[in-house]
C-alpha cells in the first residue's frame, strides 16, 4: 500500500467559493519512504476575492511568486494525481483534516474544471479508492497508547492539535520549518503519521481497515463490538458500541452498550421510542463510514482505557451484544424506530449557481466524461466549440439537462480565465458582469453573499489593521505608519513572519492584501449592477 499526502494553501474556508492557490504533495511507500513529490501554486481565478485573514495566516500572495492559471493548477495536478495511482495503486489519499477541508476543495476544484470530483475514492482497475485522515488518528493515539504524541494546551486547558503547534511539540522538524506552506505542512504530517505507526500499531492497523466504507462495515460486522470515536468541535468521545443496521440515508447505527439492551425487552414500541428518543447521551449512535472513521477492536486493555465502560467489563458487554444480534424483536423495534426518524429535506436547486451544485444533479455519463476529456486536450479555439458543443446538447431527462449548462458555463469560464480574446464581446461582457456583481455585492444586515466580497474583505483589512495599531506595535507618525520597536517606518523594518518584538511584518503584508483587493476592485469596476 502507498500514500499520496498532500495539502492546499486556500484562499478562504469557504470550499464551494475560494480556490486552491497552493498543491503540496508527496508520494511515499508503507513506510512514508518518499517516492515521488509535486508542489505548484497559481494566480487568483477571475472574481475571486480572497479572505484576508486566510492570506495572513499563510503570508502567500496568490500569484506573487508565479503566473500558472488556477485552470493550470488543477489541471497539473490531476495528471499527477492520476498518473500515481494508475502506477502505484493501491493507494490511500491522507493528509491533516483533509476529509473535512482539502477533500472538499480538492473535489470542487475538479468539478469546477471539467475533471471527476471523485478522484481519491474511485475504483482503479477494481480497486477501490481509499482516503484516511491523520488528524483523527492524533486526537485518538493517547487515548489507547497514552503519551504517544506530546500535545500543548490553549487557555481553556483543551489539548490543540493543530499541526503547527504539534509537529514542533513532537520535535519532528527542524528550527527553520514554515508551517503553512502546503509542500512543509505534508512533511510535518508524514512525520505524524510515522509516529502513530511506530507507537500505536493496532491503532494504525485498525485505521488501514476503515479507510472505504465497505472495509467499515466489514470491520464492524467482523467483531461482537467495536470502540467508536467521535468528534465534536475537536473534542473527543469514545463509545462502545454493536451495529444494528444501516442508516436509511447511509451511515451506521450502532447501539450504545453503556446501556443494557435487556431492559427494553418487552416493551411496547412506543415506550421504546420515548425512552431511547429522549435518552442523553444517545443510545442509537450513527457512523458515518465514508469518512474514515476511528474505530478499534474491543480489546481489554483498550476498552478498559475508556471513560464510562472501564467497571463494566468484556463478558458484559459481550452479553449485551448478543442480546442486541439475537433478540429479533428487540432488533426489530429499533430498526423500526431508525427507518421513522428520517426527516425529509426539501430543497430548492432553482436558485443556486453552478458552483453549488456538484452533488445536485448526478454524475457526468460517458458521454459527457469524453467531451471532457477531449475539452482539455483540445487548443483553445476548440475548448470553446466544446463549450458551445455542452450548450447544444439536448435530452429530455432534467438533471442531464442542467449538467450540460454547468459544463458549458464552467468551460466558458475556463476560456475566460485563460485565453479571453477569443471570446465574443457579448459572453465576455456577461461573464465580468456576472464576476462583478460578485465582487461587489452589497451586504446587508440580513443577506450576506455566500462567497467573499470586495467590501467584506476591507472591513476584514481594517478591523486587523485596528488590532495590530491596538497592541502598540504600530504607531501614526505624519501619516506615516511607524515600528514601535525601531523607530522607523514600518515599510522599512526588516522584521520577518516570526518576529515576536514588532509586527511590521504582518502590517505590511497587510497592505499588499489592501492593494491587491484594490487591483480586483479596478479590473472590473463599473460593470455590476447594471
Amino acid at each position: 500500500m502507498n500514500f499520496i499526502c498532500y495539502d492546499f494553501e486556500t484562499t478562504g474556508r469557504n470550499s464551494t467559493w475560494d480556490q486552491i492557490i497552493q498543491v503540496g504533495a508527496i508520494l511515499t511507500n508503507e513506510n512514508f519512504e518518499e517516492i515521488d513529490t509535486f508542489e505548484s501554486s497559481c494566480i487568483l481565478k477571475p472574481g475571486t476575492v480572497p479572505e484576508p485573514g486566510a492570506l495572513m495566516v499563510t503570508y502567500q500572495m496568490p500569484g506573487e511568486k508565479t503566473n500558472l492559471s488556477h485552470y493550470c493548477l488543477v489541471k497539473s495536478m490531476w495528471e499527477k494525481f492520476s498518473y500515481w495511482k494508475d502506477n502505484y495503486d493501491p493507494i490511500v489519499f491522507i493528509g491533516y483534516n483533509s476529509i473535512n477541508f482539502d477533500e472538499e476543495f480538492l473535489r470542487r476544484a475538479l468539478y469546477k474544471n471539467l475533471f471527476d470530483p471523485l478522484l481519491t475514492t474511485k475504483y482503479n482497475f477494481g480497486v477501490p479508492g481509499k482516503r484516511g485522515d491523520i488528524i483523527n488518528l492524533a486526537r485518538t493515539v493517547n487515548i489507547f497508547y497514552p503519551g504517544t504524541l506530546k500535545t500543548t494546551f490553549n487557555e481553556k486547558g483543551k489539548e490543540v492539535y493543530k499541526l503547527d503547534e504539534l509537529a514542533p511539540a513532537n520535535s519532528v522538524m527542524g528550527e527553520d520549518f514554515m508551517f503553512h506552506d502546503a509542500l512543509e505542512d505534508v512533511k510535518a504530517t508524514i512525520e505524524i503519521a510515522r509516529i502513530i505507526k511506530n507507537r500505536a500499531p493496532i491503532l494504525w492497523n485498525s485505521a488501514l481497515k476503515t479507510m472505504h466504507k465497505k472495509d467499515v462495515l466489514k470491520f464492524i460486522n467482523d467483531e461482537e463490538f467495536v470502540l467508536s470515536s467521535e468528534f465534536y468541535f475537536g473534542t473527543l468521545r469514545t463509545y462502545v458500541v454493536a451495529s444494528i443496521c444501516e442508516g436509511p440515508k447511509g451511515g451506521l447505527k450502532v447501539f450504545d452498550l453503556r446501556n443494557d439492551p435487556s431492559q427494553f425487552i418487552g416493551l411496547e414500541y412506543q415506550e421504546l421510542k420515548k425512552i431511547i428518543s429522549e435518552a442523553k447521551p444517545k443510545i442509537i449512535r450513527s457512523i458515518v463510514i465514508n469518512k474514515s472513521p476511528v474505530l478499534m477492536p474491543p480489546e481489554p486493555e483498550f476498552v478498559c482505557s475508556v471513560v464510562g465502560y472501564e467497571n463494566i467489563g468484556i463478558e458484559e458487554l459481550s452479553r449485551r451484544a448478543k442480546i442486541l444480534k439475537e433478540n429479533i424483536q428487540l432488533n426489530s423495534q429499533l430498526k423500526r424506530l431508525i427507518s421513522e426518524d428520517v426527516k425529509e429535506e426539501i430543497q430548492d436547486q432553482s436558485d443556486k449557481e453552478p458552483e453549488e451544485c456538484i452533488w445536485n444533479f448526478g454524475f457526468a455519463s460517458a458521454q459527457e466524461k469524453g467531451l471532457m476529456a477531449k475539452f482539455h486536450s483540445s487548443d483553445w479555439q476548440g475548448k470553446l466549440e466544446i463549450a458551445d458543443h455542452f450548450q447544444n446538447l439536448r435530452t429530455n431527462d432534467y438533471n442531464t439537462s442542467q449538467r450540460y449548462k454547468i459544463y458549458s458555463e464552467f468551460a466558458r469560464l475556463i476560456v475566460y480565465e485563460e485565453k479571453p480574446e477569443i471570446l465574443s464581446e457579448e459572453l465576455k461582457t456577461k461573464i465580468r458582469k456576472k464576476l462583478a456583481d460578485r465582487i461587489f455585492y452589497p451586504d446587508t444586515d440580513t443577506v450576506r453573499s455566500p462567497w467573499n466580497n470586495s467590501n467584506r474583505a476591507h472591513m476584514q483589512v481594517e478591523k486587523m489593521g485596528n488590532e495590530i495599531e491596538e497592541e502598540g506595535k504600530i504607531y501614526w507618525e505624519s501619516e506615516v505608519p511607524m515600528c514601535s520597536q525601531r523607530k522607523l517606518p514600518a515599510k522599512e523594518c526588516t522584521c520577518t513572519s516570526k518576529c515576536k518584538s514588532c509586527d511590521c511584518y504582518k502590517y505590511n503584508f497587510l497592505q499588499k492584501i489592501k492593494d491587491l483587493i484594490h487591483k480586483i476592485e479596478n479590473e472590473h469596476e463599473g460593470l455590476n449592477f447594471n
